[in-house]
């Protein structure tokens, strides 16, 4: 994220940053966060290495927010660099986590399951999340532009803690209702942003199509998985 036209659109980034890090912590509190006192399964050493990356980043996400609401472009910039060397380490080691999970859960899955299941598991998502980050970083010089991709990159990661905060409160349809709350995630900034410029932004645009595309393509993997 980067400048915007007023104080107040800057601070309404920030606490967009930071609604999205409370969603982030209550979907994996009793999982990751709190385990320790909630009692829940173990998890393996990937996990809990991905877990502190993923955490890294979002706190480095709403940083990035705080600085450009206090006007501090200049250090938004110096931690943009340790940002994108995060986000490739996000990718790279989700990628890893995944395909550790598919491997402990269907050790002998064809080609087919396992590209199935990589969808199923959020792949597809990760992936756009590497492709708007990287959109974002190549538009660092156009903040219009810059901002709404890598808040568009940020909400692809919440489908994992929204199906996690669903499933503390029932265990039907999680799949059909973390995917009408990823429409309404996009589609509620999308509409905010277009309603407060009176117009809409072609770069926001086409990113949350991207990400409500995969989310549709996600969701069918999921409720076709064995």
């Amino acid at each position: 994220m980067t400048t915007a036209r007023t104080p107040a659109n800057k601070n309404t980034y920030l606490w967009v940053a930071i609604v999205i890090a409370v969603i982030m912590f209550a979907g994996f509190s009793r999982n990751y966060y709190l385990r320790a006192w909630m009692g829940t399964r173990d998890i393996t050493l990937m996990v809990q290495i991905h877990g502190m990356i993923m955490t890294s980043w979002v706190l480095v996400f709403v940083i990035q927010a705080l600085l450009i609401a206090k006007h501090r472009v200049d250090l938004h910039r110096r931690l943009g660099i340790v940002g994108a060397a995060l986000a490739a380490v996000v990718v790279t080691l989700g990628i890893a986590t995944i395909a550790d999970s598919i491997e402990r859960q269907q050790p002998q899955a064809s080609v087919k399951l396992f590209g199935q299941l990589f969808v199923a598991f959020d792949g597809v998502m990760l992936l756009v999340f590497a492709c708007l980050t990287l959109a974002a970083l190549i538009n660092r010089q156009r903040p219009e532009t810059h901002k709404r991709l890598m808040l568009v990159a940020m909400i692809s990661l919440l489908p994992p803690a929204w199906g996690r905060l669903v499933a503390n409160i029932t265990h039907q349809n999680i799949e059909l209702i973390v995917l009408g709350l990823m429409y309404i995630s996009v589609l509620s900034c999308l509409f905010a942003d277009t309603w407060r410029y009176r117009r809409l932004n072609l770069a926001f645009a086409l990113a949350g199509s991207a990400l409500i595309a995969a989310n549709q393509l996600t969701y069918f993997a999921q409720i076709n998985a064995p």
